[in-house]
């Protein structure tokens, strides 16, 4: 960032409520803290602290304070609080100290970028106000400066259901980072999304959860159950204010492991769904049937992120030329209208729609000195609307999942058929007017956001490309078409990330190709397991070709996928056999086998172990590209960079319906995958797994 574009960031960023910014010292130096008239005991931090995006020369750091009484008068107004940063965890060495003030338009958080810091160091950050502090320093670490060659080690992380589970797979990850060398600890944690649940009582009846938020400040009018939604326990709500909003991340956040997690590491993050509503599309949401506009949430779930979320969004660097164009929330009106008619990249114009989607813009590349350039995109804000709508889905009533034909045909629109789309969609005897016959190609990234990525693939100089990638586009499917008799086509396991969107997908598969662009990793989240795979140009081609390499990091506590498909298929017994393999009551993720090798494969294990009788019936393209699954689980993944590969364990903490306390959820297993450095004209390929640990089925038969 030029010095012209810092003083205009600093002026920007600074008329913002909470939101302050401030130069470290070049050298240490001793406080010059003036210490509270009153004692302790009148506030505290119940949020902890946090920072994030980390620069070569600045890091955004965070807090939220309150009065121990909350029903204080100081609550009204605001509180006055004191930053201290150090290079050592005793405070001897101070770089900065700086009187800042937590204001209730931003909900008594602050925002705090400081810049002037040293590349590649370590920092560590406390708060004070009045005579009470932060109860534990925090820890961040900057960036290496521009054309630095050193090994980048980050983890990754996603899906974190307060209800559904607790966040001991965080604990493990801080307490092994301690454990480890200096140099094989992690420099940042990228969060994939899904960082909060924006619904309460998200958890079946027939389960039982971990904990429960409650009611909101607003919320929805509480759920009777009526037998429609399984997913949904009585009196469950979802946001729909800003003070709802608020509350879940303030709940949240006061996770001790989170709050560790947060405390530990720089976090760099983008969202999924749930920061705003499930399967999320532009300001609509889609609860029930096809949805409405929602553009009053949006607008407050985008404010609400900004608030508790570290990021360095206006003015943020511009790796190699290409101008970032995050910027921070902006204050607009907007009421829940109607969403216009879309332009010609599937944007709708209604003004309501518009105004709450530019009040925040997230997606943005970071870049760690010559070895790493990281690509954070933004896959809700600016996506079409969702190709299975109600009326699909009664078209094609009794298919196991969405049909991959009649999804690419409706995702292409017009363009589908060579520019000729069918004017009637078929499905075994029913018909329906094609609804998407002249609407554009659907998109999920939107077509200024998919430019600006493509723009910033080509301009990369750095040794690795690392797209983080809110949700997988491994291709998951399964292959009816290979069940004799059946008279079923080949389906998408789930259309909410790439797999609905199969056209844009190939179009950047093939751009990342045809630019000879090598070294793209893509680290996914949202499906709620671990998987591992190649990445096709185009997935249905006589002959493959494979542009970049993909590992789908698993849920830190949100249902596990296989979790979701065992109660899915209980009263189908033909399905239920390809997910669940039962010997004498021990039950077996039979769901990786059929997700990697294919219907036939799945059934076939119920009837015998032989893993040369399953290799013989095996569809190596039932999912095209896709190597490994692990979809029993929660966890995160480590990524290591190196000149030579790139190398990533994914660690499967099992279960998490109970506490595990400071010493963290003990780990299942381990799963080590390398991909070697690849460049223009070849291709990526995937070595592993490795495995420290039991290894999930079918693995088990290796």
């Amino acid at each position: 960032m030029s010095q012209l574009d810092r003083r205009e960031f600093l002026k920007l960023f600074t008329a913002g409520a909470g939101c302050f910014a401030f130069a470290a010292s070049t050298l240490p130096f001793t406080s010059r803290r003036a210490w509270a008239q009153s004692g302790a005991g009148h506030y505290h931090f119940p949020q902890g602290l946090a920072s994030g995006d980390p620069q070569p020369d600045a890091v955004m750091l965070w807090t939220r304070v309150e009065t121990v009484d909350p029903a204080a008068a100081e609550m009204r107004s605001w509180i006055d609080l004191f930053v201290q940063v150090a290079e050592d965890e005793n405070f001897e060495r101070l770089v900065a100290e700086r009187a800042v003030r937590a204001e209730p338009a931003a909900d008594h958080t602050v925002r705090l970028f400081l810049h002037g810091l040293k590349p590649d160091s370590t920092y560590y950050y406390r708060f004070f106000a009045g005579g009470d502090r932060s109860s534990e320093p925090g820890r961040t670490r900057t960036a290496p400066a521009p054309g630095t060659k050193r090994d980048v080690r980050f983890a990754a992380i996603s899906c974190q259901s307060y209800e559904k589970g607790y966040f001991g797979a965080l604990r493990r990850l801080v307490n092994d980072d301690i454990a480890a060398v200096p140099g094989e600890q992690i420099d940042f944690v990228l969060h994939l999304g899904d960082f909060i649940y924006e619904r309460t009582g998200d958890v079946p009846e027939d389960m039982t959860p971990a904990r429960l938020i409650g009611a909101l400040p607003d919320g929805s009018e509480p759920w009777e159950p009526d037998g429609t939604r399984s997913w949904w326990r009585k009196g469950g709500q979802a946001a729909v204010s800003l003070a709802d909003y608020r509350h879940l991340y303030k709940a949240y956040l006061t996770d001790p492991d989170l709050q560790a997690a947060r405390a530990r590491f720089p976090f760099i993050q983008t969202w999924d769904d749930h920061e705003f509503t499930n399967d999320s599309w532009q300001s609509h949401d889609t609860y029930f049937g096809d949805g409405e506009p929602a553009q009053r949430r949006k607008l407050a779930a985008n404010r609400a992120w900004y608030e508790y979320i570290p990021a360095v969004l206006t003015r943020s660097t511009s790796p190699n030329g290409v101008a970032n164009r995050a910027h921070d929330f902006r204050p607009v009106r907007v009421d829940d209208a109607p969403m216009g008619a879309p332009d010609e990249n599937f944007l709708f114009q209604g003004a309501d729609n518009l105004k709450a989607l530019s009040s925040l813009t997230i997606y943005r590349s970071l870049q760690w000195g010559a070895m790493l350039d990281l690509v954070v995109t933004d896959l809700r804000s600016y996506r079409s609307p969702p190709v299975m709508t109600a009326e699909v889905k009664k078209l094609i009533e009794g298919a196991p999942v969405p049909p991959v034909n009649l999804v690419k045909t409706l995702d292409a629109g017009r363009t589908a058929n060579d520019g000729a789309p069918p004017e009637t969609l078929h499905y075994g005897d029913k018909a329906l007017p094609n609804p998407r016959r002249d609407a554009p190609p659907g998109t999920h990234m939107g077509a200024e956001q998919r430019e600006w990525f493509k723009a910033t693939l080509s301009a990369s100089t750095a040794q690795w490309r690392v797209w983080a990638n809110g949700g997988p586009a491994l291709q998951m499917r399964l292959d009816f078409s290979r069940i004799p008799f059946a008279g079923l086509q080949d389906g998408y396991v789930g259309t909410d990330a790439w797999n609905g969107y199969p056209g844009e997908l190939k179009e950047l598969m093939s751009f990342v190709r045809d630019e000879g662009i090598g070294n793209l990793v893509s680290i996914a989240g949202d499906y709620h397991a671990f998987a591992a795979g190649r990445l096709p140009v185009d997935p249905d081609a006589e002959d493959l070709t494979f542009a970049g390499i993909e590992f789908l990091t698993a849920a830190v506590s949100s249902n596990a996928m296989f979790t979701m498909a065992e109660r899915g298929t209980r009263n189908s017994g033909f399905f239920h056999r390809a997910v669940v393999l039962d010997r004498e009551g021990e039950k077996f993720a039979n769901w990786n086998n059929t997700l990697v090798n294919g219907l036939r494969a799945g059934i076939l294990v119920n009837y015998s172990d032989s893993a040369y009788l399953r290799d013989m019936v095996a569809n190596e393209r039932a999912s095209p590209g896709l190597d490994y699954m692990d979809s029993d689980g929660h966890g995160y993944s480590l990524v290591t960079l190196t000149d030579a590969a790139v190398k990533v364990e994914q660690v499967n903490v099992g279960g998490v319906s109970r506490d595990a306390g400071p010493e963290g959820a003990a780990v299942l297993r381990r799963a080590r995958f390398t991909v070697k450095s690849w460049g223009p004209g070849e291709e990526p390929v995937l070595e592993g797994p490795e495995f420290d640990g039991p290894p999930p089925y079918p693995w088990t038969l290796a």
